[in-house]
Formats: C-alpha cells, sequence, structure tokens
C-alpha cells in the first residue's frame, strides 16, 4: 500500500515541474514586450544608475519600463530574469545579452 505522505509529495513535485514547463512555453504579457521589442536585433543592454533601486532593460534599442517607478523595473527585471532561466536570452560580454536561437524563433512567433 501507498504511503499517503509520499503519493501527496510526488503530486506536488508534478505540479510544479508543470507550472515550470507553462511557465517558459507561455511567457506573460511582460515577457512577451521583451520579446517582442528584441525581435529584430536580438539584444539587449542592462543600465544600471545609482539612483535607480532597479536597472532599464534596454530591449532592440527601446528602454523598457518607466524609470520613474520602481515596481515597473522591478517587473521588467524579473521578466528578464525568468527569460533567462528559460533559456530566450544569453550573456554576451558585460551589459551586453543577446537571444538564443530559442529566444528568436520565440520572439519571432510573437510578431
Amino acid at each position: 500500500m501507498n504511503d499517503p505522505i509520499s503519493i501527496l509529495k510526488s503530486i506536488c513535485e508534478l505540479v510544479i515541474k508543470g507550472k515550470d514547463l507553462l511557465k517558459k512555453h507561455f511567457p506573460n504579457s511582460i515577457q512577451k514586450e521583451l520579446l517582442r521589442a528584441a525581435a529584430q536585433s536580438g539584444e539587449f543592454y542592462i543600465i544600471q544608475a545609482d539612483q535607480l533601486v532597479y536597472p532599464i532593460i534596454r530591449a532592440g534599442g527601446k528602454d523598457m519600463g518607466d524609470e520613474n517607478d520602481p515596481a515597473s523595473l522591478a517587473a521588467y527585471y524579473d521578466a528578464f530574469k525568468a527569460l533567462c532561466s528559460n533559456g530566450y536570452i544569453e550573456p554576451v560580454a558585460g551589459r551586453l545579452f543577446h537571444l538564443t536561437k530559442g529566444g528568436i524563433e520565440k520572439a519571432r512567433r510573437l510578431t
């Protein structure tokens, strides 16, 4: 007979894995906006300033978020990190990042 605790743990682990897959394949609106903005050039640049709590994400030459609103900058920063962790963005040098092959494909499907 199966232990109920083990079954519940297994179910929880499957749910977490499923959510991670959904997040990768179904980006949120801000992640989509970042991908669309970088679709042509494939480039991201991170702009840091002492007076800002979060960096500004420049996607395809466009600064994303409102530099006067820390919550807005935090949302774009979190979306950028999620795209990195999902394999859509990779570091190049310093503050420069590029879309990966998978990132380019995803961005093109969104445009």
